[in-house]
Formats: C-alpha cells, sequence, structure tokens
C-alpha cells in the first residue's frame, strides 16, 4: 500500500471517529432536542402516576360541591 493511500485511510479514519460524536453533541445542543428531552421527561413521571392529575381535579370538585351544599343550607 502506498503511503498516500495509508494517509488517505488515516484521514478518514480521524474525520469519522472525530466528526460523528460532534455531529451527535452539536444535534443534541440543538434547539428541538431540549424540548423533546422534556417531552420525554414529562411523560415518564406521569406514567408513574397516570391519573394523578384527574385525582386533583375531581378532589378540587369536590371541595367546591361540599362548598355549595354547605351554602344553601344556611
Amino acid at each position: 500500500m502506498p503511503s498516500g493511500e495509508i494517509l488517505l485511510v488515516i484521514c478518514l479514519t480521524g474525520l469519522i471517529g472525530l466528526g460523528v460524536p460532534a455531529m451527535i453533541y452539536a444535534g443534541l445542543r440543538g434547539r428541538g432536542t431540549i424540548g423533546q428531552f422534556d417531552l420525554m421527561r414529562k411523560a415518564a413521571k406521569r406514567s408513574q402516576q397516570p391519573w394523578q392529575p384527574e385525582d386533583t381535579q375531581l378532589s378540587e370538585l369536590a371541595k367546591r360541591v361540599e362548598q355549595l351544599k354547605k351554602g344553601q343550607r344556611k
């Protein structure tokens, strides 16, 4: 193998070895990925307690109904 081909192989290997991680890093630093990671984090948190928002709303509704019932009795 002539030295020109060896140099080409070394340069291509270096370009791929350093270029691919650099592109991945640049892609992760982009604007859209922060929103995607935030959505994934919220989805994971919601999957732990899937009915928590509805339970909170129902308990608030129950409190308001109880207050209305007390107001009508007076």
